[in-house]
């Protein structure tokens, strides 16, 4: 039978990521009750924060919520705790990339890798190679989006080439925010 006692190596793990103490959480539900996606999994984001506080990573990294959140911020809107659930969830995210937990399946998981590495490449985001990259991982999808990219591309709203930003600069500051991140982490201040 499983314990339901809080762990502080989890939220303490989490604190390190992105500065939210998810045992400040008290189960009031807003989070959930704003959510636009968790009727579309398993959990929701109070129970993810209730798995949070007993270390059930587990239970976290088997479900498809976080892959499914859209990253509103509603929930962290909502929290009378002022939790940046928001966060908590991207936090998990990346230790579910670092422990190689991301299921097969995981809606949207490849999307943040696309995205790092399109902006990294580009100076920018470029959807079209965001979207085909997407799609030969997942051939049933293939031509989902067809009508609505060729809409787009009539109204000038995506552009066929892409479009490059000082590419430079962006590696400057993902290499920062990758050294503030490693600093963090191990429970440094940052260079």
């Amino acid at each position: 039978m499983a314990t339901c006692t809080p762990s502080a190596t989890l939220s303490q793990r989490i604190a390190a990521g992105c500065d939210e103490n998810p045992l400040k959480c008290y189960q009031c539900k807003r989070c959930t009750a704003g959510c636009p996606v968790a009727r579309h999994a398993g959990l929701h984001p109070a129970q993810v924060m209730r798995a949070v506080q007993l270390g059930q990573t587990d239970l976290v990294f088997a479900d498809r919520f976080i892959w499914l959140c859209t990253g509103c911020q509603t929930c962290s809107t909502r929290c009378p705790q002022g939790i940046d659930v928001a966060a908590v969830i991207d936090e998990l995210k990346i230790m579910a990339y670092e422990q190689g937990k991301v299921p097969p399946d995981a809606p949207f998981a490849n999307l943040l890798r696309y995205n790092h590495e399109s902006i990294l490449r580009w100076g920018r985001l470029y959807e079209v190679e965001l979207l085909a990259r997407d799609r030969l991982t997942r051939p049933a999808a293939l031509l989902d989006d067809v009508g609505l990219g060729l809409r787009m591309l009539a109204r000038g709203k995506l552009a066929l080439l892409p479009e490059r930003g000082d590419v430079a600069a962006v590696r400057r500051m993902a290499q920062a925010a990758e050294r503030v991140t490693r600093a963090r982490r191990a429970g440094k201040e940052a260079p």
